[in-house]
């Protein structure tokens, strides 16, 4: 396979970049520092699921795909998944005559024809997929699935939550990720294409649960979100990686405001905050001549570009650039330089 893309909504650069957690989260690190990575910013104005992760998928900001609901609604003349005109990176590797595999990346309902498959993403009414594939009965697109499965309490959001404690709810999340990791191996294996595109949704997912029950006056632990990054780092990622690609990147839609920013000058006591969306994710890369722990950042839109990069594909007439960097580039400046002394 020539392309593995990770998608992880929620990924935040100020958890697990974050000075104070460098000895956490080893399987990230190790990922981080097979090649480069950093900072991914979304836009102030649209740091949420719908218009980001439509920006990664087309290198194009929202005020040109125009799909600027949280969800990919119609509203205010803003466009859907059906209807935005922007291509989606699967498009550009289709046209490259390269196949592709989507599964649960957001806002991609219903699931598009395309060479290879896709599995649409939340929020989806229903399960919908093209391609030769087969996925299992009953399949949980994502945890917000479930919850919208139950009665809507205005004010309060879901009975879901009424039904379920919060330690019995963070299970439910964990379960549902926990079943898509196998099914991503099996297709991998039984349904090859060049590039695979796959979204898991628990580190953003968990910071919205402790909001849920904060709202019947369940006290918001921070604490909560850092042992998912504990969970997913231990139980999750290993298994994800083991998928090998000639490239491997994994990207993030937005992140999440750290305690301190959400309640400047105040010290984390366990006391009822909320958190949310901030516009700093992650973006990693690794690959074929990809330097080792090179730091750059980046912004949502620059991830299709950097990936025709890397692919060596025709660039795309997009508002994004390439970040790429490749090894063989630092050897040839590092080389220039000595020659002219200068190291």
């Amino acid at each position: 396979m020539k392309l593995y893309l990770i998608g992880l909504d929620g990924l935040s650069t100020n958890i697990v970049l974050a000075e104070e957690y460098d000895n956490r989260w080893p399987n990230f690190k190790k990922f981080f520092n097979s090649g480069i990575y950093g900072k991914s910013e979304c836009e102030a104005e649209f740091m949420f699921t719908g218009p980001s992760w439509t920006s990664i998928c087309t290198g194009q900001p929202a005020k040109i795909h125009m799909l600027t609901d949280l969800w990919g609604r119609p509203v205010n003349g803003g466009q859907t998944f059906s209807t935005v005109q922007s291509p989606y990176i699967w498009d550009i590797l289709n046209k490259n005559g390269m196949s592709c595999g989507v599964i649960t990346m957001p806002v991609t309902y219903p699931a598009k024809r395309l060479n290879g498959y896709m599995i649409s993403g939340f929020p989806s009414p229903k399960l919908s997929i093209t391609g030769e594939i087969t996925v299992p009965e009953g399949f949980i697109v994502d945890h917000s699935q479930l919850i919208r499965l139950t009665d809507k309490i205005e004010g309060k959001g879901y009975s879901f939550h009424d039904k379920y404690t919060l330690e019995e709810d963070i299970e439910l999340l964990k379960k549902s990720e926990l079943e898509k990791i196998p099914l991503v191996a099996k297709l991998a294996n039984e349904r090859e294409v060049d590039a695979l595109f796959v979204q898991y949704s628990c580190l953003d997912r968990i910071g919205h649960e402790l909001n849920n029950y904060a709202r019947r006056g369940i006290i918001y632990d921070h604490n909560r979100i850092l042992e998912m990054y504990d969970w997913f780092d231990a139980e999750c990622l290993p298994k994800i990686l083991e998928i090998k690609a000639d490239y491997r990147v994994m990207i993030s839609d937005h992140g999440w405001r750290s305690f301190e920013q959400a309640n400047p000058g105040k010290r984390f006591d366990g006391a009822h905050v909320w958190g949310e969306h901030d516009i700093g994710g992650v973006i990693a890369i690794n690959g074929q001549d990809i330097p080792a722990s090179t730091r750059l950042n980046a912004r949502n839109i620059d991830v299709l570009p950097t990936i025709l990069d890397a692919l060596e594909l025709p660039p795309e007439d997009v508002m994004g650039r390439s970040i790429l960097i490749r090894s063989s580039e630092i050897d040839e400046i590092n080389n220039q330089l000595s020659s002219l002394g200068y190291v």
